[in-house]
């Protein structure tokens, strides 16, 4: 349905449009392909084959204080038999059955262009992946298909126009996480990890659901090569409940306002385009202290989304790393409030003797310019390490 904008609303779309800048490098703004699919994803939930106990209990909760999740509902949910749903459950049932989540839809998103330019998505192809012929083959297919479903799916029920409605909501979410975030981290990072980036860019999904529970929420990171750019995105979930009014026209929160979390969830998930691709040429020397991961630490890690030991280092060293950046930036306070809370709340266990040991890299910057150079080091603490000591600290 075509609709008169007023001024006031031509103004609140064009700064939406204008990604809000931090620094040189870092900007906070939402994406309309990734929202898209997260309002497909709500859609689905009734056929989905797996994980569909936990997507209901995710929807659930969430849309009693997850105001935009309540209102596309409101909008859309009578589409739920519609082909977005079915085929949207079928693309989630199908990444899991290969060992993938539906956080690998970020950066093929990502790398699209944005829904509202009117260019239909170009084929899928993988950059890498461990499936093999003929699987990989098929699994491109489908997802070449599905974003071009999805696009259809955008124009054709004129989701631009629920954006619109409710840009004021986006800004406020967008408002929120830039307030909180560091200045200068950007630059903190590149000098720890010895790499840099042209552009680090938190994206707030109002359309995520995650259950919040003592502020946590979801993040997911991708790096996407664009327009011969490397970029670093980070999609986060609300982390703050906003309980649901349908008699207010405005809202004055939006999800985002708490700090610690802001900081830590993007911090964090930026982290892993430093660590994880620098960690692949070392999956054998990786692979060979998966005893490390015993049954006691298995079952406290499930309920961080960490299965196994590769995980378990990658998210070990993106956490030394927020400790470390935050050194750099002489904040104290955070550093020990990221120490204690991924050490002692979190059971990351290793990250005192991973942080006794960064210590030697720090101190010799020459001799290791990048962090990537110092693997080897690292690693070398579970060498050292038992599954006596694993399950002792775990008591």
């Amino acid at each position: 349905m075509q609709k008169l904008l007023t001024l006031g609303i031509l103004t609140l779309l064009i700064s939406c449009q204008t990604p809000k800048k931090h620094s040189d490098k870092f900007f906070t703004n939402f994406n309309k392909n990734i929202e898209t699919y997260f309002l497909a994803e709500l859609l689905s939930i009734n056929h989905r084959k797996t994980n569909k106990q936990w997507e209901e209990y995710k929807l659930k909760t969430c849309k009693e204080y997850q105001p935009i999740v309540a209102k596309a509902l409101a909008d859309f949910g009578n589409l739920n038999q519609s082909k977005i749903a079915i085929e949207t459950a079928k693309l989630n049932d199908t990444l899991v059955s290969l060992g993938y989540g539906n956080d690998v839809m970020m950066g093929i998103l990502l790398e699209q262009p944005e829904f509202n330019l009117l260019q239909e998505p170009s084929d899928f192809k993988f950059s890498y992946t461990h499936l093999k012929n003929p699987q990989k083959k098929g699994l491109e297919q489908l997802i070449s298909d599905y974003l071009k479903l999805l696009y259809n799916f955008y124009q054709n029920e004129n989701i631009d126009d629920f954006y619109e409605k409710n840009i004021r909501f986006y800004n406020g979410a967008i408002n929120e996480v830039q307030t909180h975030i560091p200045e200068g981290f950007t630059e903190a990072m590149e000098i720890y990890y010895g790499d840099d980036r042209d552009e680090y860019i938190a994206l707030v999904s109002p359309m995520m659901i995650w259950p919040i529970e003592d502020n946590e929420g979801r993040g997911i990171a991708a790096t996407v090569k664009k327009d011969g750019k490397r970029i670093v995105y980070e999609v986060m979930s609300p982390y703050v409940q906003v309980p649901v009014d349908f008699t207010k026209n405005n809202y004055d929160q939006f999800g985002f306002d708490y700090q610690p979390r802001a900081r830590t969830l993007t911090i964090h998930e930026f982290g892993h385009s430093f660590v994880n691709s620098e960690l692949v040429p070392y999956q054998k020397q990786i692979e060979r202290h998966s005893y490390l991961f015993t049954d006691r630490l298995e079952k406290v890690m499930e309920t961080k989304g960490v299965q196994d030991w590769n995980v378990h280092v990658i998210e070990s060293f993106v956490r030394l790393g927020e400790i470390r950046i935050a050194e750099i930036q002489n904040d104290k306070k955070r550093a020990d409030y990221l120490r204690n809370y991924h050490t002692n709340l979190e059971d990351f266990i290793f990250l005192p003797q991973l942080e006794e040991k960064i210590i030697e890299f720090e101190n010799n910057r020459e001799k290791y310019p990048m962090w990537k150079n110092f693997i080897p080091e690292l690693l070398s603490v579970f060498e050292e390490s038992t599954t006596e000591f694993v399950n002792k600290k775990l008591k």
